[in-house]
């Protein structure tokens, strides 16, 4: 009889331990980003790229202007390889289910704007004017596409505003 006891004892403990393991693995894997953490997590790599383009680019427009495409092709490389970095940044933060979808979709706009960016590089190199004039026009409406897209979590350095590179 004690032996049983004693078993029972135990079984119960064990019973006891792993349905308390049970319960905080189940807590933590419902324990999910929120927006406001996600958010929190991707303004700062937004800001350091969005600073960082904004030294790259700086009077890239006068610089076309005066038709140093060669000088302003490398501008937009440069500012293409930052803002690829920063994407594959933003890719890598866990997200908040709810929203897979949505952030899925506004990083392939921002994939997309690297891209543009990288094109637009080449262009300047080939010295295709019209072409650079498309692609900017491209460039700008993919970012209101990517900003449209993620409207509803009140960013700031994450939205695209082509002015901050004026």
């Amino acid at each position: 009889m004690q032996i049983e006891r004693r078993f029972s004892k135990s079984f119960a403990a064990l019973l006891m331990a792993v349905l308390t393991t049970a319960l905080l693995a189940a807590s933590a894997v419902g324990a999910e980003q929120t927006r406001e953490e996600y958010v929190a997590q991707v303004e700062p790599i937004c800001k350091k790229n969005t600073k960082a383009n904004e030294q790259i680019l700086a009077g890239v427009e006068g610089t076309i202007r005066q038709g140093k495409l060669a000088v302003a092709a490398g501008k937009f490389s440069r500012a293409a390889t930052a803002f690829g970095k920063a994407v594959n940044e933003i890719r890598a933060v866990p997200q908040p289910a709810a929203d897979a979808t949505k952030l899925n979709k506004w990083i392939g706009y921002l994939q997309k704007e690297k891209t543009i960016l990288s094109n637009m590089s080449k262009a300047l190199k080939a010295d295709e004017k019209g072409k650079v004039r498309s692609l900017s026009i491209e460039l700008d409406r993919n970012g209101r596409k990517a900003n449209n897209t993620v409207l509803t979590f009140e960013f700031d350095y994450c939205l695209i505003e082509s002015s901050r590179f004026s």
